[in-house]
């Protein structure tokens, strides 16, 4: 199969490599999308540790092609996203539930092979199957999703709340929705790009700024109710 590896520090290539094999409580997965996350252009410069040579991704969605021989709940012909982000499950931080903060946390993408091949081992309990139904581009999205949702629920936006989301990416047109899904009723983005404010706008928020052009808190005081 093909892949994308990160061979070295600023050194990526397209390669053949053989297709994975699963173990037990694996799920060999067929590709069908897989986002280009922001952390990749870190790993390709060095500034994210990782352990290369990798294929990177870890934001992907694809068909369940075999699964393992413990694995009971999952068939092949399933579509699944994956949570890439494996703990070990031992070390103190994930004996207090703090799973993100795992001493020993392996990534798939990062540490082992990702998405961007034709094919992806993923341990099945890193697995969520999702509808059949659902774009796989849609599917591929899960990942970054859940991050903006772990922001969102974080934050407490409750009925009512007015929400300043600073960026324009992805990350910060999805928080704009989901502000809004939480009941935020001022929603304001601030990005220098005009695109993405005008896209930022046609997806929930109520106003969006140019932090390049001025007093961004001046210019939306009545607004916000900034005093």
């Amino acid at each position: 199969m093909k892949a994308v590896r990160l061979e070295s520090v600023g050194n990526i290539s397209v390669r053949n490599v053989g297709i994975p094999e699963p173990g037990p409580d694996d799920l060999l997965v067929k590709v069908e999308a897989c986002g280009i996350c922001g952390t990749d252009r870190h790993l390709l410069h060095g500034e994210f540790p990782s352990t290369p040579p990798v294929t990177l991704g870890h934001e992907f969605c694809g068909i369940v092609v075999e699964a393992g021989s413990a694995v009971r709940d999952i068939a092949p012909g399933a579509r699944i996203t994956g949570d890439p982000n494996i703990s070990c499950g031992r070390c103190p931080q994930c004996q207090a539930g703090r799973v993100n903060l795992c001493r020993n946390l392996r990534a798939i993408g990062i540490h082992r092979d990702g998405g961007f091949a034709e094919y992806v081992l993923v341990p099945r309990k890193q697995a969520f199957e999702i509808p059949l139904t659902l774009d796989p581009v849609h599917g591929a999205f899960c990942e970054p999703l859940a991050c903006c949702l772990h922001g969102v629920d974080l934050s407490g936006i409750k009925a009512g709340s007015t929400v300043a989301i600073l960026g324009g990416g992805v990350i910060g047109l999805l928080t704009v929705q989901l502000a809004r899904l939480a009941g935020a009723t001022t929603v304001i983005l601030s990005t220098r790009q005009a695109t993405k404010r005008r896209l930022a706008e046609e997806v929930g928020a109520t106003a969006t700024v140019d932090p390049s052009a001025g007093d961004v808190v001046e210019a939306n005081a009545g607004t916000v109710g900034f005093v």
